[in-house]
């Protein structure tokens, strides 16, 4: 039977769950998520934040203390008022971490953490956090506990020279000559290309560079197709209890 790929709780379960918020990733691994992927963001006070957007304006809740403004502009204790959907309020890169530390698969392994760096002065910070929490995991083999990834190459390096050991993967939209130079040069893991921008031969000249070649958006049942076609190792899924129903049925046909 062809293996198939691990499954991403893409901020944790977003399509049935506030995004990014503990319910979520609960309920992503509950689920069958077997891989979570949350975002971080900075605060005016040097404090990690789990958003995905870098303002409140769309998560907040319409009764919550505090609505809108920037992440980078509120402290940690203003964030801590906000309520992000269903009274869930925005928690910290720890309290993530032991979701998904006190979770076991079926194959008794850790749920690894996707920690994106959606602003890159987090990137440091969230390598510390990483680091002092897990200061005796090797960083290596396939229970990891966390891997840093982002869009912004200049968070990776920032990442790299605070945390070299800990894997990193960097996203782009399509595979230039440059993105595959950035991906060397700051020795990531993974590289993941959108699916939508996806070329032939993206795959080969990722693995011939030694690096994994991931896809994302993976967010319907027409990509599941591609994901098993290129043997993509793990794809997000904003309702990770129907992707693994879904890819199911494709390896039973």
């Amino acid at each position: 039977m062809q293996s198939l790929p691990l499954i991403v709780g893409h901020r944790g379960a977003a399509d049935v769950a506030p995004e990014n918020t503990l319910k979520a990733f609960r309920r992503g691994l509950a689920d069958g998520a077997q891989m979570l992927e949350c975002d971080v963001h900075l605060s005016a006070d040097g404090q990690d934040v789990i958003l995905h957007d870098a303002t409140l304006d769309r998560t907040a809740q319409e009764d919550s203390p505090l609505r809108t403004g920037a992440v980078a502009d509120l402290t940690r204790a203003e964030l801590d008022q906000v309520l992000v959907g269903e009274g869930e309020h925005i928690p910290t890169l720890t309290q993530v971490l032991e979701v998904a530390d006190a979770h076991r698969g079926e194959d008794g392994c850790r749920a690894t953490v996707l920690v994106e760096i959606k602003a890159p002065a987090a990137a440091e910070l969230a390598a510390q956090i990483l680091t002092a929490r897990y200061p005796d995991s090797g960083w290596a083999g396939d229970d990891l506990p966390a891997r840093l990834i982002s869009f912004h190459v200049e968070a990776l390096r920032l990442a790299q020279r605070t945390a070299p050991e800990v894997p990193r993967q960097l996203i782009v939209r399509e595979l230039t000559d440059q993105a595959l130079a950035d991906a060397v040069e700051v020795q990531v893991a993974s590289l993941a290309v959108r699916t939508s921008e996806l070329q032939d031969g993206d795959p080969e000249r990722i693995r011939a560079a030694g690096i994994t070649p991931l896809i994302w958006k993976v967010r319907t049942p027409e990509d599941l197709p591609l994901a098993l076609e290129l043997g993509i190792e793990w794809i997000g899924s904003d309702d990770p209890a129907l992707t693994r129903r879904e890819l199911a049925a494709l390896t039973e046909r």
